[in-house]
């Protein structure tokens, strides 16, 4: 798996923060050394991350969550070897705005072979169940993606 990881969704709040916080935990508990950061296509400092995330986060056993959402740039890209997204339409609007990262870009969910739709569906304001469950998703991804890794 490649050592510097990158995370978008929308508002860089909700999605990327639990995959951003649960690799983290993951890769910590298998004694690996991995640079995991977060950034949002739509993404503003003032945003908050909403109580679902950090209750879904509670639940995998990640009890500290200290986040300022962050615009995505093109310096995170550059210094990410790998850049997941949550959607498609994320993927391709990347790519539409810095095309020179074709390479390093994929869909989470596809990338991690993972079947159902190929979108991890965002959560912003629905229940925590909702919540919970979009974090339980994220974190099969990252399974799948650590067994492939070995």
């Amino acid at each position: 798996m490649r050592k510097k990881i990158l995370f978008v969704c929308t508002g860089n709040a909700c999605r990327s923060v639990m995959a951003e916080f649960l690799l983290g935990k993951l890769a910590r508990e298998r004694g690996l050394s991995l640079s995991v950061r977060s950034a949002g296509l739509a993404a503003e400092a003032y945003f908050q991350v909403p109580a679902g995330v950090r209750a879904a986060l509670r639940g995998q056993g990640v009890l500290e969550v200290e986040h300022a959402p962050k615009l995505l740039t093109w310096e995170l890209l550059a210094w990410a070897e790998l850049v997941l997204v949550m959607e498609r339409g994320q993927h391709d609007a990347i790519l539409e705005r810095f095309p020179e990262f074709r390479g390093k870009v994929q869909v989470l969910k596809s990338f991690a072979g993972r079947p159902g739709p190929e979108d991890v569906a965002d959560p912003i304001g629905k229940p925590e169940a909702v919540f919970a469950a979009c974090c339980q998703e994220i974190r099969d991804c990252l399974e799948s993606l650590l067994g492939r890794a070995g």
